[in-house]
């Protein structure tokens, strides 16, 4: 199981609200030690990316499970959006989003299917090729 990476700023990993946690955005990251860099496309291929994919997926389910006490309090998983830092002319986000959605459904089996969003963008923090947030319903 991942630990939960403390936030890059002013702003809390997991905010639980009516059920519903809201997860902030996960760099593929152990504590300040960023795993992957680059841009995918360009430095970094599409299964490089989907392994980081996986981590982030990880560590949303990290948050949830350190606001909530356990993976088991996860109900469903509503929605991933993935944020791929890409390379001019790469339009492969969502296969490198694959790579998320197939741990989330690994993990939790029917509970981790999801709705998705995969954006390709110019840069992300730290330089990072993938950020993921999720949204999920829990239990107390």
């Amino acid at each position: 199981m991942s630990s939960v990476n403390k936030p890059g700023g002013n702003y809390l990993p997991v905010i639980i609200h009516d059920g519903i946690a809201y997860v902030s955005g996960q760099l593929p990251r152990r504590g300040e030690d960023l795993l992957y860099a680059g841009k995918v496309g360009a430095g970094v291929d599409i299964a490089a990316a989907q392994e980081a994919a996986a981590l982030c997926a990880d560590l949303c389910i990290a948050a949830i499970n350190h606001a909530t006490g356990g993976e088991d309090r996860i109900v469903q998983v509503l929605q991933l959006v993935g944020y791929v830092a890409s390379a001019p002319g790469f339009t492969q986000q969502s296969q490198v989003m694959d790579g998320a959605s197939d741990r989330l459904i690994e993990r939790l089996g029917d509970r981790g299917r999801h709705t998705r969003t995969s954006v390709g963008v110019a840069e992300l923090p730290r330089g990072a090729p993938v950020e993921l947030n999720m949204i999920a319903t829990v239990r107390p």
